[in-house]
C-alpha cells in the first residue's frame, strides 16, 4: 500500500472514528452553528460604517460573524447528508478528501441525491460561499479577482437562509430516523424529538 494511502480496514480504532464522523453528529454541529447563528443575528447590535467620499457601507457588527456561521452550519449539514449518501467517506480513519477543504458550498450541494428542492436552493449556498471563501473569513478578499464587497444579512437572506436550514433539517431528520446503512455496512438509526 502506498504511504498516506486510506485502508478502509474495519478495525476497532477506524470503527471508533467512523462512529464519530455518522451523519448525525455533523448534524448537530450544524444544528449548534446555527443556534448560535440565529442568536447573534437576533442580539441587539453596534453598526460600523466606512467608506470614502461618497461611497460609505454601514453594517451591523454581527454581520461577518452571522454569515460565517450560517455558512457552517449549512456545510456542516450538507457534508452529514454525504456521509448518509456515502458512508465510505469517513472509513479507513479518517475523512475523505471529498469532505475537506471544501467550502464551494453549491459544489458540496450538487454533490447530493437526497436534498431538498436543489435548485430553489442553491442561491442561498452560493451567496454564503462567496463570503466564507473571501470577506467574511478575512478582512479583505483573498486575490483581486475574488469579489471584495461584504454583503449585509438581509432580513431577506436570513429568511432565505433559515428557510433552507430549517427545510434540509427536517429533511435529514426524517432519512436519519429510518434504518439506514452507516460505515462499514453496520445499520443505525436516529431518532429526534421537538423541543418546547
Amino acid at each position: 500500500m502506498a504511504l498516506g494511502a486510506i485502508s478502509h480496514v474495519d478495525t476497532p480504532t477506524n470503527r471508533k472514528f467512523a462512529e464519530a464522523a455518522l451523519p448525525l453528529n455533523w448534524y448537530e454541529v450544524a444544528k449548534l452553528l446555527h443556534e448560535n447563528a440565529h442568536i447573534l443575528h437576533n442580539a441587539p447590535q453596534g453598526t460600523v460604517s466606512y467608506g470614502s467620499g461618497e461611497n460609505w457601507m454601514t453594517t451591523r457588527t454581527s454581520n461577518r460573524p452571522v454569515f460565517l456561521l450560517a455558512a457552517f452550519a449549512l456545510e456542516n449539514l450538507i457534508k452529514a447528508f454525504l456521509i448518509y449518501e456515502n458512508p465510505q467517506y469517513v472509513e479507513g480513519g479518517r475523512l475523505s478528501k471529498k469532505l475537506l477543504n471544501a467550502h464551494s458550498l453549491s459544489s458540496l450541494q450538487k454533490q447530493c441525491k437526497k436534498i431538498p428542492a436543489p435548485k430553489r436552493t442553491r442561491h442561498v449556498f452560493e451567496t454564503l460561499e462567496v463570503g466564507v471563501n473571501s470577506w467574511a473569513r478575512y478582512p479583505c478578499s483573498t486575490s483581486v479577482e475574488r469579489e471584495s464587497q461584504e454583503r449585509a444579512v438581509t432580513p431577506e437572506f436570513w429568511a432565505a437562509y433559515s428557510e433552507v436550514f430549517n427545510l434540509y433539517s427536517e429533511r435529514l431528520e426524517t432519512l436519519l430516523s429510518k434504518k439506514w446503512k452507516g460505515p462499514y455496512g453496520e445499520t443505525f438509526r436516529a431518532s429526534f424529538t421537538k423541543g418546547a
